[in-house]
């Protein structure tokens, strides 16, 4: 079961978590370190053999070793039957570290999703403390003169000028309101 501590927001969740591993797991890593203690007595230990040791040893796997394992085994394209791989629990372990992920994965995301789906904004926006009090040069678009038109010359061969005609207008109507 996995316990959080802090909410940042989506994977963030996790960072402060810890798995406590099932009696199945850790048979299967204890059956692997017997195995290759009785194999290798005097070789120098493997990084599986130190990373199987510590999780005996704890009997929790926090998030970011969890990430870690998962990816060895993603990657991982060697033979099944390597004590490497039996080190680092096999398929019990890959099995076990992929469905623990999802599920705190989808944990946090279904809420997310539902709330969505609702009508709420966008839920997977980690929230921020953002100073709309400051204004820059993006937030202030001020329109420029379209130099391209002739207005003069427009007025000029008497073909209507809209701008024109509306600063007249409104020139012409409060004046006469005055």
């Amino acid at each position: 079961m996995a316990k959080r501590k802090d909410n940042k927001g989506g994977n963030s969740e996790l960072h402060n978590s810890y798995w406590t591993c099932p009696e199945y797991v850790t048979n299967c890593l204890s059956n692997a370190v017997k195995t290759y203690e009785t194999v290798n007595k005097d070789s120098k230990p493997t990084e599986g053999y130190k990373r199987a040791k510590s999780i005996l040893e704890d009997n929790r796997i926090k998030y970011g070793q969890m990430k870690r394992i998962k990816n060895w085994f993603d990657s991982f394209e060697g033979d099944h039957k390597d004590m490497e791989y039996r080190l680092n629990g096999g398929k019990t372990m890959n099995n076990w570290v992929d469905n623990q992920l999802n599920t705190a994965t989808e944990v946090i995301k279904g809420p997310k999703k539902i709330k969505m789906e609702t009508g709420l904004t966008n839920q997977f926006i980690k929230p921020h403390k953002k100073d709309n009090t400051k204004v820059n040069k993006h937030s202030l678009k001020l329109p420029l003169p379209n130099l391209s038109k002739d207005i003069p010359g427009q007025i000029w061969r008497g073909k209507p000028v809209y701008e024109e005609i509306k600063r007249i207008k409104s020139l012409i109507t409060h004046k006469s309101k005055i």
